[in-house]
């Protein structure tokens, strides 16, 4: 079922998320996509042993999932907890501690029926009393918790198998919110929250393929494989479908440099490094000890326009800024191959089959100097300066508005690039008489429902009442082809006001050993239905 939300109130927590630009870190969202290593290239049968060693960016703040955002600690979490939802390769919303729902029109009512049998890592058998005790601290503790609770009337439970989520209007984004990995929904036995009271979990306990057993900061998270666990019947199917925890352990290793990784999974230390300089792809193609992942989707990078004040209030300034502007010399700049670029209209990625669109594409990667002079005179622009901030804390985003500035100065614009660290652009973003530009980032968003740039209060402010109705609709209607068909709208207008300037989608690089087998490429990097061929 698509998913969804139910009025715009709900965008005022939204904004809180962070899931555009702020504050993220560099290890802070998700892609998806193929790699060299996939499943499809293997070169043995499955079996299982041995221990996966995987070197990660730096050291986890916590593994309790439900308290932060850290996608260092989702990473780890999403092999020890699970959810009632999880996402399919479509990215699309899925059972997964759920044996099934459905959802009443006549009382709002979403009604849950769980798997049975299903163990907890100490042995305890799940029943709704843990499922409703976990989603009442989710909702305290995690922003997408807090945008669940807002429409909820009751959770109820119907018997250990049973339970009912309650909501005040139609809501048809439940499931996805459910399923989401980073800031998960996890469910945890209903005594080691008590046990927790308002402080974190301590027993780092779920029902996932693998267990936890022990963490030594800054060396490592050591997992084992949970021999009780119970996997859903079928073919694998993205996070969903069956999970089999093939090797015997999981070693998420802290590695903060970027050479260290690499030569770690070149000499044999590590199975797997992330986040790997895409300037070392070609070097590493040439590398026969070593596979290239590429994981798509990962983030698009933009321009937010401050629409409270300033030049870009006038909705032609912004539509000059956007059609003066050629993307792939942008794009190539901060990025270097096209490998880890793509040029596309759509706020959606392709990957999400079910909303991508071309909506608006007449806006984006036009480089029309003359149709953006003739904008800019009509709005009674007079190389007035424009204040752009940016940062190299994030050095595409550096990159992006240096070559992009050189193609505005083309147009007429008069372009104050200012470059400060990613805290004070944060900070700066928040008052509309500091800029007139910021730079920043969209991460990979579940739902079109709840982007934060909808929220007239997140930064760049945007208020729209055609918008702000489409959104309602969007975010009400729990028929999937016609929230799709409001989606299409709702990027028309957005193109056409153009809040932000999307410059393209990138991706990341990641390299495993040739012994790594069955990897996929994806956002939320998982090590289930993977081997060693040893």
């Amino acid at each position: 079922m698509a998913i969804k939300k139910t009025s715009v109130t709900i965008l005022f927590i939204i904004f809180l998320l962070s899931v555009v630009l702020a504050g993220c870190t560099s290890q802070s969202s998700p892609k998806t996509g193929n790699s060299t290593g996939e499943t499809k290239n293997s070169t043995s049968e499955p079996k299982k042993g041995g221990t996966l060693k995987v070197a990660i960016a730096g050291e986890p703040p916590s593994l309790d999932v439900q308290i932060t955002s850290a996608f260092l600690s989702q990473e780890i979490g999403w092999h020890i907890y699970e959810g009632l939802f999880t996402l399919d390769d479509k990215y699309n919303a899925v059972p997964l501690l759920a044996k099934d729902y459905n959802f009443d029109m006549a009382t709002n009512t979403y009604v849950i029926h769980l798997r049975e049998g299903i163990k907890f890592h100490n042995g305890k058998v799940m029943t709704a009393d843990d499922v409703i005790a976990s989603l009442n601290r989710w909702g305290k503790k995690s922003s997408y918790g807090a945008i669940f609770f807002n429409n909820v009337k009751e959770l109820k439970m119907e018997n250990d198998l049973t339970l009912d989520i309650i909501l005040k209007t139609p809501q048809p984004n439940v499931p996805m919110l459910l399923a989401f990995p980073n800031q998960q929904a996890a469910i945890y036995p209903k005594e080691i929250i008590d046990a927790a009271g308002d402080g974190p979990i301590k027993d780092f306990i779920g029902t996932g393929p693998y267990r936890f057993v022990e963490h030594v900061p800054d060396q490592h998270v050591k997992l084992s494989r949970y021999d009780d666990y119970k996997p859903l019947p079928g073919s694998a199917n993205g996070m969903g479908g069956s999970r089999v925890a093939y090797v015997d352990n999981i070693m998420f290793i802290p590695t903060p440099e970027v050479s260290t990784r690499l030569d770690g999974v070149q000499t044999g230390q590590f199975d797997y490094a992330e986040q790997i300089s895409t300037d070392l792809y070609e070097s590493m193609k040439a590398n026969n000890q070593v596979d290239a992942v590429i994981v798509k989707p990962y983030w698009w990078p933009q321009a937010v326009f401050n629409k409270k004040t300033g030049p870009f209030k006038d909705q032609r300034m912004r539509q000059a800024f956007a059609l003066a502007l050629n993307m792939e010399p942008i794009m190539k700049a901060a990025f270097t191959s096209s490998e880890f670029y793509r040029i596309d209209p759509s706020l959606m990625f392709q990957e999400q089959k079910q909303w991508w669109t071309d909506a608006g594409k007449e806006m984006y990667n036009q480089g029309n100097i003359e149709k953006a002079q003739q904008l800019m005179k009509e709005a009674g622009y007079n190389r007035e300066p424009i204040r752009w901030l940016t940062t190299k804390d994030y050095d595409f985003m550096y990159k992006i508005s240096l070559v992009a500035t050189e193609q505005l100065k083309k147009a007429g614009f008069n372009i104050d690039l200012q470059v400060v660290d990613w805290a004070t652009l944060i900070q700066k973003r928040a008052n509309p008489d500091l800029y007139e530009v910021f730079m920043g980032a969209t991460t990979f968003t579940p739902d079109p429902g709840i982007w934060p740039v909808f929220d007239s209060k997140w930064p760049g402010f945007w208020e729209n009442s055609n918008k702000d109705a489409l959104l309602k609709s969007l975010n009400s209607e729990m028929d999937p082809a016609k929230r799709k068909a409001i989606w299409d709208k709702l990027q028309a207008i957005t193109w056409d006001q153009v809040p932000v300037v999307k410059f393209g989608d990138f991706f990341l690089l990641g390299t495993k050993s040739k012994k790594l087998q069955g990897l996929q490429g994806t956002p939320f990097p998982y090590y289930w239905n993977v081997w060693l061929n040893q």
